[in-house]
């Protein structure tokens, strides 16, 4: 199958590997990865500030750089095919983006009304992809770990993803898995609500980081970089040691 490769823009700037990884497990499991090149933020800033419009502006871009592009290394047209492709991003909360809030956004716009729901429907985050679409058992790996699992809110909440990425560690052989303390409750982080609330988020942090160190796991693992960036930023702060890594690269390790 084919996949539009969704790269969210805090990825591509801050955590490049978690794309690295992530093309490389899509690729393992046989897909046919392409990246286009020109998208960009999805908008969920500007969106949860308040800003609409600019939202919708960059919502318009983004579906426009699936939807048709020409690859820059081999020049070749790809135009996305409703039926047989699939886009995918590591990450729940950009996700959650495209695929719950673009339809609304975009809905009085004739050029995207008709085109948003069955583009909906063929947005998904990494691991729901992977266990739901392509199936968690074709997935298999070996890695010696105790890892602990952190559900991010988009993932949880906005998606409604919660066994899909343990149904993917457990396909690890070797790795044990300890579940989090009140693995449920908000890591803190929200995106702009850590710009605009920092004490509530650094203390909601420290809740969830003290749940951690209770379970002696070695790798706090997420769905959601931007947790992630949360909580080791208070880690280390902190003088915790303990890794930090997207379920992608603990996976891409588990193949190597």
């Amino acid at each position: 199958m084919r996949v539009f490769l969704f790269v969210p823009c805090f990825i591509d700037q801050l955590f490049p590997n978690v794309a690295v990884s992530t093309l490389k497990v899509l690729r393992h499991l046989g897909c046919d990865v392409i990246f286009p090149e020109n998208q960009t933020c999805c908008g969920q800033p500007a969106y949860n500030s308040g800003y609409f419009d600019e939202a919708r502006l960059m919502a318009m871009h983004e579906v426009n750089s699936f939807l048709k592009f020409k690859s820059s290394i081999d020049h070749k047209t790809f135009e996305f095919d409703y039926k047989h492709d699939y886009i995918v991003g590591p990450s729940g909360s950009c996700v959650a983006m495209m695929r719950n809030f673009y339809p609304k956004l975009l809905s009085e716009d004739s050029r995207y009304d008709t085109v948003m729901p069955g583009l909906a429907r063929r947005i998904f985050e990494f691991t729901e992809f992977i266990d739901r679409i392509i199936g968690a058992d074709k997935f298999s790996g070996k890695l010696d770990s105790i890892v602990s699992f952190h559900d991010s809110c988009h993932s949880l909440r906005e998606l409604g993803l919660k066994q899909e990425p343990r149904n993917i560690l457990k396909r690890i052989d070797g790795l044990k898995l300890i579940e989090l303390p009140q693995n449920e409750v908000c890591c803190g982080f929200g995106g702009t609500f850590s710009v605009k609330f920092p004490e509530i988020s650094v203390a909601m942090g420290d809740e969830k980081l003290k749940n951690f160190a209770e379970t002696k796991a070695d790798i706090l693992v997420s769905s959601d970089s931007s947790c992630l960036m949360h909580l080791e930023g208070r880690a280390r702060r902190m003088g915790m040691k303990q890794r930090f890594a997207h379920i992608s690269e603990i996976m891409a390790e588990s193949i190597a």
